[in-house]
């Protein structure tokens, strides 16, 4: 019987050891006696790859979940950096994963072509270094954007009220934009170039114009027009820029005056939304080299298992990139080559000897 315990191990063990997990790998993994002598567990114990697929799909969720939220809180305060001028930033964004469509219970078909293929879209809110919540979505219709991102974040309301939530211009409906602002909660994004506006007031400008590579051209409190060319009756703030090429960029944000009165300057808002890119390079990272560009479990339970166990390593390399100051790549490798280390340890101890012999 493969307890909770022994899962959790085997997940979390089997995504950082392999190039690529499979429920085979995990076999092999499980009943070797390294891995059961690592862990503490019972040598005669064995399994097979149908029984842990098994195990995924009727394993408590709330098991997971659980342990993912611990090791989110641990870290939390210690890791999450005020960036961008002393502000806490939380970056939203989605990313898919896909999958021969007879072998998914549910899923989304994006595109016209009929590539027999399913995809399932996972939302995450990153803080700092640090995934602190992610939604899962299967329907057609959360395939927008519009929807999954500000349910992404409202359900963050009471939790992040200080936070700023950056996200990037594939949330274009304006009625998202005002039910983030009427909960209070401040946010920074793109819009299109040709998205329609009418200016209320302009914004003085700072006496640098130039942030990175863009400069500043207008700062301006205006009214966004959203579906069917309607205006939309609650002000934000527009900021256009161009970079070194011509290109004009929009930011939008309904972030104005600070708590002592003062303007939020422009280029807060420019560096915040700057801040987006690290999710970006965050879903590289667990697609590349936590094995996540692919599906160990079709069955959703099991789906949503492998997501948190990979969060959860996900964190575990950041402490560790973080402290040693190392690269993502470079941080799962030592990562590995210290289970590796500890493992050679308890077999010297266990065959009576002295480790430091060996290490000295």
């Amino acid at each position: 019987m493969l307890f909770g315990k022994s899962m959790f191990y085997l997940l979390l063990y089997g995504l950082a050891e392999s190039e690529r997990a499979s429920l085979r790998s995990l076999e092999d993994i499980f009943n070797s006696r390294r891995f059961k002598l690592l862990f503490n567990l019972d040598a005669d114990q064995t399994t097979r790859y149908n029984s842990i697929s098994d195990r995924l799909a009727t394993m408590n969720l709330g098991f997971i979940e659980q342990a993912y939220r611990m090791i989110y809180g641990l870290f939390r305060e210690h890791f999450t950096p005020k960036e961008a001028e002393g502000y806490s930033i939380t970056r939203v964004d989605s990313t898919m994963v896909a999958e021969t469509a007879n072998k998914l219970e549910s899923g989304m078909t994006t595109g016209i072509k009929k590539d027999g293929k399913k995809q399932i879209k996972y939302t995450v809110s990153l803080d700092g270094i640090l995934p602190s919540s992610v939604e899962v979505f299967t329907k057609q219709a959360e395939l927008n954007e519009d929807k999954t991102i500000p349910m992404a974040i409202l359900k963050l309301a009471d939790t992040h009220k200080d936070n700023v939530f950056v996200f990037d211009r594939g949330v274009q409906n304006r009625r998202a934009y005002v039910d983030l602002h009427q909960k209070e909660l401040r946010f920074v994004t793109r819009i299109r170039t040709n998205s329609r506006y009418k200016v209320i007031e302009a914004l003085p400008l700072p006496i640098k114009l130039n942030v990175g590579n863009l400069t500043i051209i207008t700062d301006e409190w205006v009214y966004l027009y959203g579906s069917k060319n309607k205006r939309i009756d609650v002000p934000f703030r527009l900021i256009t820029t161009r970079d070194e090429q011509g290109k004009v960029l929009l930011f939008v944000t309904n972030m104005k005056e600070r708590p002592d009165g003062g303007l939020v300057p422009a280029e807060d808002i420019i560096m915040i939304y700057k801040q987006r890119w690290d999710i970006e390079v965050f879903f590289r990272f667990i697609k590349q080299e936590l094995n996540f560009s692919h599906f160990l479990s079709t069955n959703m339970n099991g789906i949503k298992i492998i997501l948190y166990m990979t969060l959860i390593l996900a964190m575990l390399i950041h402490i560790y990139k973080k402290y040693n100051n190392v690269g993502y790549k470079t941080a799962k490798r030592r990562v590995k080559m210290e289970l590796e280390e500890l493992l050679t340890i308890i077999i010297v101890k266990a065959c009576g000897g002295d480790p430091d012999i060996v290490f000295r």
